[in-house]
């Protein structure tokens, strides 16, 4: 065997393990990007479900507070034309207490 064919044969051993080594990484890396990727899709789906949740709940809640609110107006315009004189009296009581608290 010459030199120049030892050479050869050494750096093209050289080269098949060192392929052989990438191609054995670049497997493992795009194991492992993968393993990253289904978690954080699962991860992504249960945030999407919380945050589904969460707005579902505020929304039910800001219904259930407008008509809370409509029901509260209605019930105070009733008063007002069942007791019109009471109505008055109080609000000119509620002004003339707000207008002594703000000069004081």
């Amino acid at each position: 065997m010459t030199p120049s064919t030892s050479t050869s044969s050494t750096v093209s051993d050289l080269s098949s393990g060192m392929s052989s080594s990438v191609d054995r990484m670049a497997r493992s890396a795009h194991s492992a990007v993968d393993r990253v990727a289904e978690t954080a899709s699962t991860a992504v789906g249960r945030v999407r479900s919380g945050v589904t949740d969460a707005l579902s709940t505020a929304s039910d809640k800001m219904q259930g507070l407008t008509s809370s609110r409509d029901q509260w107006v209605d019930n105070c315009r009733q008063t007002v034309r069942e007791h019109p004189l009471a109505a008055v009296g109080i609000g000119l009581a509620a002004g003339y207490l707000i207008a002594r608290w703000l000069r004081s």
